[in-house]
């Protein structure tokens, strides 16, 4: 049997997409073994949009669920209103902080309105302590100290406190979720000051994007399922190499728009900033999904079937991450590349994939050989 992992790319209001594929998935796990995605995955880990996808599911929330968490509260998380402004061509109006998008309702947006508000009331109270299975892992960047921190639901078996234990998990996605030209940094206040030698810090630890530091999570799941006991499953309690896992891995998209060196050779700071999603993401996200596959697929291409990326390339006007009137574009876009009509060849075919299988029959293929541990006793 192997331990299977989902992990979630981080990609803004694009996560519609990724939501609308793990329907498909659900269903698909529904069918061969009568499972949800949280009975299915043994570890699931998200960044930034993909944090709150992870999140949902080690909540125990089913897909559907999460695809209506998009859709009815894009337009809290993206207000129309801020995106306005953000659209204007002054570029000293773009630059103000007035243009990000809040973590909480301020005048004269909505009560309903931040992305900290919309995640506290859809994911709840619930520690992270309080998960056990999946294993949830998300990662963000503390700025205080320029180091990534990865949330876990799991101690590392050491049965040692942890000093974020009784801080709700929804708070950690909207640490992982601030994108930076975005979002302000997400102030997490904790029990009691983390880092001694720099007393200013203090409670508050600011946090932004964990896209920063990895926007694909697909390493970081398998390095963690690696270093972490495996007693409860495993009855000799040896930990997990790299044979014993499976991970399913679903991309946000990639721009599909060339850029010309006329274009951008007179770019200033401004300009790059606003396309540093398009150009800086899509390289290391490849990066880490090849390098996963080769690790998991090592000498026997046999292995390959333990492996499975989902990524599209996207046109002109998909490729936002801030626009939630693109819901019902992005859910057709995604029942489009699930049924092998769009954008999906190359993709596979780089994961060991046959290349004519479609998205919707490489899931179903992934499941049946990887399927769930009976249960015990």
């Amino acid at each position: 049997m192997v331990y299977r992992i989902l992990s979630l790319d981080g990609g803004g209001f694009r996560g519609v997409m990724s939501a609308r594929i793990l329907v498909a998935l659900e269903a698909e796990l529904k069918t061969q073994y009568g499972s949800s995605l949280h009975d299915y995955f043994d570890l699931v880990t998200g960044t930034s949009t993909g944090s709150i996808l992870a999140a949902g599911i080690a909540l125990k929330k089913t897909a559907a669920e999460l695809l209506t968490l998009y859709q009815e509260n894009g337009k809290y998380i993206f207000p129309t209103y801020i995106r306005r402004l953000r659209s204007l061509t002054n570029i000293t109006r773009k630059l103000l902080p007035i243009a990000l998008y809040p973590h909480t309702a301020e005048w004269p947006l909505s009560k309903k309105a931040g992305l900290a508000t919309v995640l506290e009331a859809q994911l709840g109270p619930t520690p992270i302590s309080a998960i056990h299975k999946p294993v949830l892992l998300i990662p963000a960047y503390d700025i205080s100290v320029r180091r990534t921190r990865w949330f876990c639901s799991n101690n590392d078996g050491y049965n040692q406190p942890r000093w974020y234990d009784s801080l709700p998990t929804w708070q950690f996605c909207v640490c992982s979720a601030s994108a930076p030209t975005f979002f302000p940094p997400y102030e997490l206040r904790v029990p009691e000051p983390q880092y001694p030698h720099q007393p200013s810090v203090g409670n508050k630890l600011p946090f932004i994007d964990g896209g920063v530091a990895v926007n694909n999570p697909e390493l970081i799941g398998i390095a963690h399922a690696m270093l972490m006991p495996y007693d409860q499953e495993r009855p000799t309690g040896k930990p997990l190499t790299l044979k014993d896992i499976a991970i399913l891995s679903i991309g946000t998209g990639k721009p599909a728009e060339p850029y010309s060196y006329k274009q951008v050779k007179s770019w200033g700071a401004v300009q790059w900033a606003a396309h540093l999603g398009d150009l800086f993401l899509p390289a290391p996200n490849a990066v880490n999904a090849a390098v996963c596959w080769q690790l998991i697929r090592g000498e026997s291409p046999e292995n390959a079937k333990r492996v499975l990326r989902l990524d599209y390339r996207l046109e002109k006007e998909l490729a936002k991450i801030d626009d939630p009137d693109l819901f019902g574009q992005y859910v057709t876009f995604a029942e489009t590349y699930l049924a092998g009509k769009t954008g999906y060849e190359s993709d596979l075919a780089r994961v060991g994939m046959n290349e004519r299988l479609k998205p919707q029959a490489a899931i179903a293929q992934f499941v049946a050989d990887n399927p769930p541990q009976p249960a015990v006793g």
